[in-house]
This record gives structure tokens, sequence and C-alpha cells, in this order.
């Protein structure tokens, strides 16, 4: 898909330009306004124990909302505001155990790379990146980020040298925080050469087989994963992952999680698989509409994790749809004996940016207490879907 074919489509969006910041920061409005004070739904940042969840931040100005041209600078100004936001938690980029990096084109993965990483000194947290459909203001990336308190219990694993493919960008891995893993986003690449088989289903195992060698330097096993995201760039072939993608969770618990379709991927990987697996403490699994399906969550000790929602059944406006996702997040949110407001973190994907307004005005009504939120677009994929929506809620 061609990235200006993508900003075309989303001309019509860019008025929404002053209620699509999840920042609590003036923000650009439409030429020829003033930047906008209002309080949006998500707030920048939820702590819950010793987890930091923080909101998607984009390349913009903290003072003047202005949003540079460049990948460079937007990076730039991304990483100091997840800094600015870290420093009013007490903590630093060091606290940082995973990010997401959502960009606008993945041909600016090099220069994002470059600045992205001279934000560490040591160690890098784990990060999954991938190319929206589009981005909330027109923006050229966005970082959502997980921190934790104690740098003490945060360590990485290191599997043995050669063992994985050698990686594109400054990110380990997998990174412990505590007892939680949080394992990078990783594609089907063959370790010793990063040859990549041409066929979805070689892909998707070889991209298990990498993970299981993470795992395994973790000493961990599949049944220990308590979610997983799964990114595809050709929803046509989302059919051909269900055997692969199940085979390791054949004998236990499929970790809920979504499945989100995108134009891009690092390199030509047609899937990236991200996970967060934990040790020990006792499990909650908030069962599916049907035997042997996902499960609506899991919930490890204090933290719950849920799976993708989207309500096509509900109607076909936006509202109806999106209105019963926050319905069936929230029960399961409750199925597992936590209430609305230990939501922490929201993760939204719309079928088109140009919903966000009645998006943002729905979400504060389910979660007035203002948890972290990421928004994208995504592609089309799912049917009638125009919203599917997971998040993350903590005690």
């Amino acid at each position: 898909m061609q990235n200006s074919a993508n900003r075309q489509r989303f001309t019509r969006s860019t008025l929404l330009t002053a209620l699509i910041s999840i920042t609590w920061l003036p923000v650009a409005c439409a030429a020829g306004q003033a930047p906008a004070q209002s309080r949006p739904a998500a707030t920048q940042q939820r702590q819950a124990g010793d987890f930091l969840y923080l909101s998607g931040q984009l390349g913009r100005d903290r003072v003047t909302g202005a949003q540079p041209e460049g990948i460079a600078e937007q990076t730039r100004l991304a990483m100091e505001n997840i800094g600015q936001i870290l420093k009013d938690a007490g903590m630093t980029h060091a606290n940082l155990v995973k990010c997401h990096v959502y960009l606008d084109s993945m041909d600016d993965y090099t220069g994002m790379n470059k600045v992205y990483g001279s934000f560490f000194t040591e160690r890098v947290p784990a990060r999954t990146t991938v190319e929206a459909v589009g981005l909330p203001g027109g923006a050229g990336v966005q970082i959502t980020c997980i921190a934790f308190r104690d740098l003490k219990r945060i360590s990485v694993v290191r599997p043995p040298d050669g063992s994985l493919p050698a990686p594109l960008g400054p990110y380990s891995a997998a990174v412990w925080a505590g007892d939680t893993l949080f394992v990078s986003g990783m594609g089907g690449q063959f370790p010793e050469d990063r040859r990549l088989p041409e066929p979805l289903v070689e892909q998707v195992s070889q991209t298990l087989v990498n993970i299981r060698t993470t795992l395994d330097a973790a000493k961990l096993r599949f049944s220990d994963v308590v979610w997983g995201n799964v990114y595809l760039t050709e929803p046509k072939q989302a059919g051909d992952l269900s055997a692969p993608y199940g085979q390791p969770f054949a004998t236990g618990v499929q970790p809920p999680g979504a499945m989100i379709f995108l134009p891009r991927l690092p390199g030509a990987i047609k899937t990236e698989i991200t996970f967060v697996a934990t040790r020990g403490g006792d499990r909650q699994v908030i069962k599916g509409d049907g035997p042997g399906g996902q499960p609506r969550g899991i919930r490890a000790g204090g933290v719950l994790y849920t799976r993708g929602e989207s309500a096509p059944d509900a109607g076909r406006g936006f509202e109806e749809q999106f209105s019963a996702v926050l319905n069936r997040l929230t029960a399961t949110v409750r199925d597992a004996g936590m209430q609305a407001s230990d939501v922490a973190s929201v993760q939204v994907y719309l079928a088109d940016m140009g919903d966000h307004a009645s998006m943002e005005r729905l979400f504060q009504e389910a979660f007035p207490h203002g948890p972290a939120r990421t928004v994208i677009q995504e592609m089309p994929g799912h049917g009638a879907a125009r919203v599917q929506a997971s998040l993350i809620a903590a005690r």
C-alpha cells in the first residue's frame, strides 16, 4: 500500500487533530485555529504497582503542540515526551521494559532507529515496530511504552549467540520486569542468514521457533504466555495462521490477544508476533464464548490481559459497535474480579481514523478515570468491524 495514498484517504480527518491528542498538553489544531486545552479521555500514564503504562506519544512540542516535519525530529520529541512523563513518575528511560513503535511509513525505520537508540546508554527495552495505516493527527510516529519502577528487577534475556536472527534495530529479544517477561515482536527469518521463507505458514512456524528460543533462554514455556498480538500484512491469509499459531498451545490455553492487519512490517516479513509471559503466581482464565477457543482474558496475579474485541454484530454504525466492544471488555474485567477503574491501558484499532471523535466520547463515558491509551488505524480485513480494542487492567 502506498503511503501517499494513505495520506489522501485521511485528509478528511485532519480537522480532528485537536481532539485526538492522547496527552494533556496543548495540541495543534487545524490551520488558523489556536491550540486546544480541553482534557481528553485518556491520560499520559497510569501507574499500577511497579508498572507504569504510558499512552502513545506523538512527536509534538510539549508547549506549543507543533508537530515538525521529518522522522528524526518527531522521534526525538516523542522520546523526550516519554522522558518527561517518566521523570514526573520518578523514573527515566532506563525503566522502560517494552515499547511499541507505530510508523506512518516503514521507510522511516532506519531514521527512527537512529534517534530512538540514542536515548539508551546500556540496556534497551523489548520492542515491536510496525507501520500503521494511519496515526492521530497525521503523525509520522507514535511510541507507547511500559515502564517498571524497580531497576534491580529488570534484566535482559540473552539467548545464545547465533540462535536468533540479528536484530534490525536497538531492542532486546526479551526483558524481565519482576516476574513478567516482555518479548519483542519477532518475524520468521532463519537465525543463520536472516533468510525468510515465502509461504506465510512457514514464516509463522519459524517465528514461533524464534520465540521458543527466547522463552527457553528465560526458562519459560509457551504455557507461561498470558497475552499475544499477531500483526499480519495479508488479511486474506489470516486463516492460514490458525494451525501453526495454535500448535505450541495445543495442550494448554491459547493466550488472549488481537490480530491486527497492517500495510508493512520490518524487512519483508508478512507477520510479526509479540508475547507477554509470566512466571509463578496464580492465574485465572476468563473463558471465551465456545469450547476450546481463545479466552476473553487471563489474569496473572494482579494484572488482566484481554483479547481484542470487535462487534460487527452490534450494527453497522461505529457508535453501536464501539459501545458493544466496551461492554464486552468491561464484562471481562468484572468476570476477572476487577472494576472498570482498574483499567490501566487500552489499545484501540480503528478502521477509519475519522471515527476518532466518536471513539473519544464513548471512551470517556466508559473510563472516566482516564487510563492510558494508544490509537492507530489498521487495514480492513475484519469483515464489517469498524473497531477492535483490547486492554490491560491492574491492581
